[in-house]
């Protein structure tokens, strides 16, 4: 999986992932209170350290990783945008948009 971050978005994740803990962020399929498994939402989080089943993405700027299990519900380019009105993340493809409104959870 590759994903690219804008500017936008760059600049706003910097300061969560310039600290000395060695932040990472994660890229989530989140199921919690979503009904079952495959009813989700893309989610990023900062965590300290990946799992064991945590594959790491072809990225420009940030590390980011994901559990190999929620590979299936996202596509090979991705990009990260960040959006100033409703101060939340984008995920998004060329094909489509994936949330328009993404949490940024520290989970460290």
């Amino acid at each position: 999986m590759k994903i690219t971050f804008t500017d936008t978005a760059i600049h706003r994740l910097t300061p969560f992932t310039s600290d000395q803990n060695e932040t990472i962020l994660k890229l989530v399929f989140d199921t919690e209170d979503c009904g079952c498994s495959v009813n989700g939402v893309p989610t990023l989080w900062l965590v300290s350290q990946a799992n064991a089943d945590d594959l790491t993405a072809e990225t420009d700027t940030f590390k980011l990783i994901y559990k190999a299990k929620d590979e299936i519900f996202f596509e090979e380019n991705m990009k990260i945008d960040y959006h100033e009105g409703n101060k939340s993340y984008i995920l998004k493809s060329d094909n489509q948009i994936y949330n328009a409104s993404m949490s940024l959870v520290d989970k460290r």
